[in-house]
């Protein structure tokens, strides 16, 4: 089984009621759909959420990992 790990919780990630539901709390049966979900949950942290950090997966043992980068340059 595998699980999607968010690495440090900003302001907007603790804000969202979705993401333990959807995201979080489950565990997933393969690499491939964890993989899937993780990117889910990256680019909907990056397109709706405060848009101050970016945030990608990455895998690690029998996790999928998202990591934020805490300053985001600012978009011309």
């Amino acid at each position: 089984m595998y699980k999607i790990v968010m690495d440090k919780m900003c302001g907007c990630a603790k804000k969202d009621e979705t993401l333990h539901e959807k995201w979080l709390d489950k565990s997933f049966a393969t690499k491939e759909e964890a993989e899937l979900e993780a990117l889910r949950l990256a680019n909907h942290a990056n397109a709706n959420w405060c848009k101050k950090h970016r945030f990608y997966a990455y895998e690690e043992g029998d996790e999928i990992r998202i990591s934020v980068e805490m300053s985001c340059p600012k978009e011309i």
